[in-house]
């Protein structure tokens, strides 16, 4: 899904043009004259912008390095009534990407904003993302990176979701890092520690005299994320009270210190993380629904350590070498009878489980060339083993349902399979199934989270789910 702008003075084509692009699943937005898209493009990011050669207060030519110059860079699209090749040429050198005529068919107008998103996504995709403490480069890494990358150059709120120990606070850091705010602070509010008889005094700050002890003015978290990012660390743990107070700063963007007589407004990127499921919260009444929409604009997963078995020698060897060096040591390395006892085990800390364990190991033997699994404590080289020896037990019989996607059903057992294009439908349908079954539990029923996540339009979406019988909410 994108967000494109419909600059046009013609109202008829405008409306036509925003509809058609709505049924794609796209987010429209509409403005007839220059003045217009001037004061739209302010206050909202683009993706892409169909922009009228021709407007009542000046020329579309002339707005066009301005709606390019934005900070989602979005990509413009020229469309005129009237055939204009010498317009056409002038619109390409001015940095438009295509140029189309009013009276082109609704499928070439599709295919012109497709190729546009296409072209935009290749070349965000393109563009290195500084990832310090970041390490892996398989696919389960590379798709959360690019997310992170155009997570990084929007506005947009980012919910960081995953287990203990995969890296939100790294990920969070770098979408900072890789935005246009990195120049200002980043600031951390670690909601599992912030008491609600406090919160209103480290979050907004408090005057000289505002209370017993309030012996001068101290700014408070968000003064200080003032044109930055504000990273709330495990969200799920602020109470109902607490959520309802940020739910009203994430409204209006302005907070009063305490003493304070009038209200301030206050410019920040809000970043969360949690590891625990918040739909399931909102459905137990734990957590608010009306916040859940506001924080996860863009959902991004830090992939857990057992997804990223390619990446394993690469992520010990960097984390290795930073607890020598930090600790002053010989440069180890992990030996291959160690790696491959790494490579057994599930991980269920991740990364920061790993670190624990080859800090152990460092400990256990500091001035080893290599280290080897006789030098895990015993506890560990237990944990290590028990669950080698637990996945090298023969699977159980599959059951009818689960993850056997394209087991045949009862009557494939008999003497007379199907014939291959039924085997193949079936099995087409039941890895179709599967798959929407767990986008649905990733986006927690959000269609917007399930088409970015999966890429589908918002048309395919509901059209596959009604295929198999299943609901977004």
């Amino acid at each position: 899904m994108a967000h494109i702008l419909v600059i046009d003075d013609d109202a008829f084509f405008r409306e036509f043009l925003c509809r058609l692009l709505a049924a794609e699943g796209h987010e429209t937005a509409r403005a007839d004259s220059v003045a217009a898209a001037d004061a739209m493009a302010l206050g909202a990011e683009f993706d892409l912008v169909f922009l009228d050669v021709r407007l009542p207060d000046g020329t579309g030519l002339d707005l066009l390095p301005r709606l390019r110059a934005l900070p989602s860079e979005p990509e413009v699209v020229i469309i005129t009534g009237a055939g204009d090749p010498d317009g056409a040429e002038l619109a390409i050198l001015s940095g438009a990407w295509d140029y189309i005529e009013k009276s082109a068919s609704q499928e070439a107008l599709r295919l012109a904003c497709l190729r546009a998103l296409r072209f935009r996504e290749k070349k965000q995709d393109s563009l290195p993302v500084r990832r310090p403490g970041i390490v892996g480069g398989g696919p389960a890494m590379d798709r959360a990176l690019r997310q992170l990358g155009r997570a990084a150059r929007s506005q947009a709120n980012v919910l960081l979701i995953g287990e203990t120990g995969t890296g939100k606070e790294l990920f969070a850091r770098a979408i900072h890092d890789n935005s246009p705010r990195a120049k200002a602070d980043f600031v951390i509010v670690d909601c599992a520690g912030l008491q609600e008889t406090i919160m209103a005094s480290e979050l907004f700050g408090h005057r000289r005299g505002a209370f017993t002890g309030a012996s001068g003015d101290k700014p408070g978290l968000l003064a200080r994320a003032d044109g930055g990012t504000l990273f709330l660390d495990e969200i799920s743990e602020l109470s109902l009270e607490m959520q309802k107070g940020f739910l009203r700063l994430l409204e209006s963007h302005t907070y009063r210190p305490l003493g304070e007589n009038r209200e301030i407004q206050v410019d920040f990127r809000l970043v969360c993380a949690t590891n625990r499921d918040l739909a399931a919260m909102v459905a137990a009444g734990t957590f608010r629904e009306d916040l859940l929409y506001r924080i996860r604009a863009v959902p991004i997963t830090p992939p857990p350590l057992r997804e990223m078995a390619d990446d394993l020698p690469d992520i010990a060897e960097f984390h290795l070498t930073r607890i020598c060096r930090a600790g002053k040591l010989p440069l180890s390395m992990v030996s291959a009878e160690l790696l491959e006892l790494f490579a057994g085990y599930d991980w269920p800390g991740n990364v920061r489980e790993l670190v624990h364990v080859l800090e152990a190991l460092m400990a256990a033997a500091p001035l080893e060339p290599e280290l080897l699994p006789s030098h895990l404590p015993r506890d560990a080289r237990a944990r290590f083993v028990r669950s080698r020896a637990a996945r090298a037990r023969p699977a159980p019989k599959a059951q009818a349902s689960g993850s056997a996607l394209c087991r045949l059903n009862e009557s494939d057992h008999s003497d007379a399979p199907l014939d291959w294009e039924s085997y193949k439908r079936q099995a087409h349908d039941r890895v179709e199934r599967a798959y929407l079954e767990q986008l649905l539990g990733v986006s927690g029923g959000d269609v917007r989270s399930a088409m970015n996540h999966s890429g589908l339009s918002q048309s395919r979406l509901y059209g596959l789910l009604r295929k198999h019988g299943l609901t977004l909410r």
